[in-house]
Parts: structure tokens; C-alpha cells; sequence
């Protein structure tokens, strides 16, 4: 089985040659059939390559995998969202993509999890790319795709390289772009086909349901579609199939969740419940903390600059063309803004937020190289150079120094390690059994395979207080009586993600939970700070 050290220098120096030979392979493409084809095939060769070592390390790097991974367990058993599993401000799709690996025989695992997240990657690059040629020439899409390339193949930072929730709906957002591009670019005498505007409707709204974060950045790409066809003849006749999309997938949604009397809980859970949460700051607040949000990663600051040296390069050597601002430029910067917006709106500054900043930074970067003329494909070549050596540096420090460069160390055995909690349950509980955790360590839920016995797996909102505490509480209840889970484990604590202090914290704080506990369950052991729970049998 194949694993890694932390100085893997090989390795590394393979990839670093591959993305070398990408920036090399620019002075042939006059000369190579289907070149296109190559240069895109080899960048997304690249981003699989260098992230064999994430993939490999079966490990929690981030808290939010394992939630997702615990819904999905539980989702393949009760396949009904909002009633079985509420992932909070994840939206189900997140969740239902994570099953389609157990189909062919994949375990439920951060492997299985990341090769999803990794498809999802390589997609968003495959369309993101396909959407540069539709609105420029060959060869700006090709500079303007390589700090991307280079960001998300070379970047070792958690917040880029875990199964997160954003990697689904930054995929759908490049379909959207896509979809976009084409209808911008189609022409008077041939003009975008009404599936193609009902098709780009179905993506946007789809959108929301994995991350109703990407609303502002759905409505942008959306509003700029029909901006491009106002001048059409057809415009209302587009404006309606538009609409026709868009209304489809939220129906189909609503038609579920009435038909299995989860509509109400969809509104308190997700959409008032997102709310509260997208309040945790002005807008005047998340301007104003927007550099120090994204100092916070190393490897986007890395992207940016891979994009300003590209930029800068163009823009000394080649003479500028004349300026007009395009309905182009103003989706671009309106997309921007969207973004940096849904990033920093609620006042957390996850850095894996910023996943949604990637593209339309990417797009601004090839906005202003096109407005230069690229004339030698040497100069191409040495403008893609300098978009690959801010990483170059990055990676040349550490080896030089002989630093780790690796930062997810497996050994020989890829199996999801069991701590001695997730042992302590397994000796009285079976993986078919549920399993309910006070406090936040969802990774106990991977570790045993166990479904979530209530539809939050972290008690969060029922603890902290906010305007809808108390409906949290009364559900985390009432899953317990109705679902009469086998294990629960009082996690709160040390290890517990922002659930730390079991004097105000722990379950015996609030009177009704300690009440059904002491019930209906008997204390078993405790190990790492982490209480274990088991249903009493029936007599």
C-alpha cells in the first residue's frame, strides 16, 4: 500500500516537475494537435497526482468531515433529509454525494469522502476552463487557468484539501459559469438553445441546497445570463425557461418535504436557521476584516500573488488595448463581491470559506491579462512561469531547509483508527445500532459506523444560546424517545470541538436530557474525557 513520510522530496519534486513540464509544453501548442486537450489533461493530472497524500491519510483533518461523513452513514440507513439528519448549514447534497462510493464497495472513510471532494475539484477546474475559452482566446485561458492548477494541486492547507462543503457547490457554481459562457458567446445567427437556459436554471437552484451560502453568487451568474440576452428577441420566452429551471429543482424539494412532513422543519432548520447564522456580521464589518481573514492562509495569499506577478508581467511587456466596460467586466467584479460577501457574512472566518473566492479572483486575473495582447509564446511561457513561482518558493524553503513538506504522515495501514472511546462503545453496541453524542466529536460516528440516533450529530445549538435554541433542544429530545438510540456519549470536554466545559455544558446541565438519561440508560465507563452511555434493556 502506498503511504508517506513528512519529507517525501521525491515525491514532491515529481510534481513540481510535471507542473514545470505544463509551463514548457506552452511553447509547442502551435505545433500539437488537440492541444487544448493535452494542456487541460495533464493540469487535472497534476492536481490528482499531489493529492495522493491526503487521500491516503484516512484521518479527521477537519471537523466537518466527519459530520458529513456521519450524515451520509446515516443517510444510506434513513434516507430522509431533515428528519433523519439535519447538517446544519450543509445542505443535503453535500451529504447524499458521500453515499455514492458505498455503491461500489467503498467504506464509509475520509478516503472515500476526499476522492468525491477531489472529483469535485477537478471538475470545477475542467469547467472553469472550458468557460475561459468561451470568453477569450486560447491563450489567456490557458495563463489564467495555471494558478488555479498550481493553488489547488500544491496546497497543503486543511481548509483547501479536506472533503468540505463548499467543494460540491463550487462545482455547480463552474456548471453555472459554464453554461454562462456558452450563452454569452453564442451568436445573433445562432443563439443559445431554451435548454440550455432551463438547464443553467436547475444548477443554480440545485446551488443552494449544498450550500445555501452560494445564493449571492447563484443570483449574480443568473442576472448576468439574462443581461446578455436582453437585446435577444426571445428574451422573455429565455427569462421564463430560466425561471422554469430554477423553479423545477425547488419543487421537486418541496414536494418531498411535504409529502414526508419534513416542510416545516426544512424552513426552521435550514432557512431560518442559516439565517440567524449569515448574521453574525455587517457588511461594513466583513469589509473591513477581509484582509485579515485572508492573511489567515498562507496558500491563498500564494494564489494572489501567483495572479498579480502573471498580470504584471502582461501588462509591461504587451501594449494595451483599449478599455470599455463590458457587461464581462461587471459579472466579474459583481461575482466577486458576491463571493467575498457570502465568505465573510456570518462572521466566522472559516478559511475554507474562501474556497469560494478562488474562481472569481481567477476570472478577474484573466479579465485583466485579456486586456493585453500576447504576442510570442515565449512571453506565454514566461508569464505561466511566473504564476508557478510563488510555489516554487513555497516548496523550495522547506526543502532546502529540510522542513517537513508533508503534512498528512500515513503509515501502513489505511484503516480508520478507532480510539478508545469508539472501542468502549463497540463492546456493547453494533455498527447497525444508533448512536447519539452530547457535545462535538462526530468522528466517533465514523470510527463505529453507527447512525445518528437524533438529526443533529453535535449539540452546538442546542447548548449556545440563539433564537431557536430551545426548538433544538426540543428535537434533539424527542429523536431520543423516538428513536430509543442504543449508545449515548457525553463528549463534552477537552476533546469536544467548542464544547469544552462540562460544568455548564455537560447533560446533566439541562433537566429534562439528564432526566431521560438517568432513565432510560446506564453509565458504562469513561475514557478521554468522554462519558459512554448504553440503553437499558427491556424486561
Amino acid at each position: 500500500m502506498i503511504s508517506f513520510d513528512d519529507f517525501p522530496i521525491v515525491y514532491f519534486a515529481l510534481g513540481y516537475v510535471l507542473a514545470i513540464g505544463i509551463v514548457l509544453i506552452l511553447l509547442l501548442q502551435a505545433n500539437l494537435p488537440s492541444f487544448s486537450r493535452i494542456f487541460i489533461g495533464l493540469s487535472l493530472l497534476l492536481v490528482a497526482f499531489m493529492r495522493l497524500p491526503i487521500l491516503v491519510f484516512n484521518q479527521e483533518i477537519n471537523p466537518d468531515e466527519s459530520q458529513m461523513i456521519a450524515h451520509a452513514i446515516t443517510l444510506k440507513k434513513f434516507p430522509l433529509y431533515w428528519q433523519s439528519v439535519d447538517g446544519t448549514t450543509i445542505g443535503p447534497l453535500d451529504n447524499y454525494a458521500l453515499i455514492l462510493p458505498s455503491f461500489f464497495g467503498f467504506p464509509f472513510d475520509y478516503t472515500s469522502a476526499r476522492i468525491i471532494g477531489l472529483l469535485c475539484v477537478l471538475g470545477s477546474l475542467w469547467f472553469f476552463y472550458q468557460s475561459l475559452i468561451h470568453f477569450f482566446d486560447k491563450t489567456t485561458a490557458q495563463l489564467s487557468l495555471l494558478p488555479v492548477v498550481f493553488f489547488v494541486a500544491f496546497t497543503q492547507e486543511a481548509d483547501f484539501v479536506h472533503y468540505s462543503s463548499e467543494q460540491l457547490p463550487v462545482l455547480l457554481l463552474n456548471i453555472g459559469l459554464w453554461l454562462l459562457s456558452k450563452i454569452a458567446s453564442a451568436s445573433r445567427l445562432k443563439p443559445p438553445s431554451l435548454n440550455t437556459i432551463f438547464f443553467l436554471g436547475i444548477v443554480l437552484s440545485m446551488g443552494p441546497f449544498a450550500k445555501i451560502q452560494v445564493v449571492p453568487q447563484a443570483a449574480v451568474i443568473g442576472a448576468f445570463a439574462m443581461v446578455s440576452l436582453w437585446n435577444n428577441r426571445q428574451f422573455w420566452q429565455y427569462f421564463l425557461y430560466l425561471i422554469a429551471g430554477s423553479l423545477s429543482f425547488f419543487s421537486i424539494v418541496l414536494l418531498v418535504t411535504t409529502s414526508f412532513g419534513v416542510l416545516d422543519d426544512f424552513w426552521d432548520y435550514y432557512i431560518l436557521g442559516n439565517l440567524i447564522y449569515a448574521g453574525g456580521s455587517s457588511l461594513i464589518d466583513a469589509i473591513t476584516r477581509l484582509p485579515f481573514f485572508i492573511a489567515k492562509s498562507t496558500s491563498f495569499l500564494l494564489f494572489l500573488a501567483s495572479i498579480l506577478l502573471c498580470v504584471i508581467l502582461v501588462g509591461l511587456q504587451h501594449k494595451k488595448k483599449s478599455f470599455k466596460m463590458t457587461w464581462l467586466e461587471a459579472f466579474v467584479f459583481a461575482w466577486l463581491l458576491a463571493a467575498l460577501f457570502a465568505a465573510t457574512k456570518s462572521g466566522n472566518d472559516f478559511v475554507h470559506y474562501l474556497n469560494f473566492c478562488i474562481y472569481p479572483f481567477a476570472l478577474l486575473g484573466a479579465i485583466l491579462i485579456a486586456h493585453y495582447t500576447l504576442k510570442t509564446p515565449l512571453k506565454l511561457v514566461m508569464g505561466a512561469a511566473l504564476s508557478l513561482l510563488p510555489f516554487l518558493g513555497a516548496f523550495a524553503y522547506p526543502a532546502i531547509r529540510h522542513l517537513p513538506l508533508n503534512a498528512y504522515v500515513s503509515g501502513d495501514s489505511h484503516q480508520v483508527p478507532k480510539s478508545e472511546v469508539s472501542k468502549l462503545i463497540l463492546k456493547y453496541a453494533h455498527p447497525e445500532e444508533r448512536l447519539v453524542i452530547w457535545g462535538w466529536m462526530c468522528r466517533y460516528h465514523v470510527e463505529t459506523q453507527m447512525p445518528q440516533g437524533t438529526a443533529e450529530n453535535h449539540s452546538e445549538r442546542c447548548i449556545y444560546p440563539h433564537p431557536l435554541r430551545q426548538k433544538y433542544y426540543e428535537r434533539f429530545l424527542s429523536d431520543l424517545q423516538k428513536n430509543q438510540p442504543k449508545v449515548f456519549v457525553d463528549a463534552v470536554g477537552p476533546n469536544s470541538l467548542w464544547l469544552n466545559d462540562p460544568t455548564t455544558q455537560a447533560h446533566e446541565k439541562f433537566p429534562e436530557l439528564k432526566a431521560f438519561i438517568s432513565e432510560h440508560y446506564h453509565f458504562v465507563g469513561e475514557v478521554e474525557h468522554t462519558r459512554v452511555y448504553i440503553r437499558n434493556t427491556k424486561k
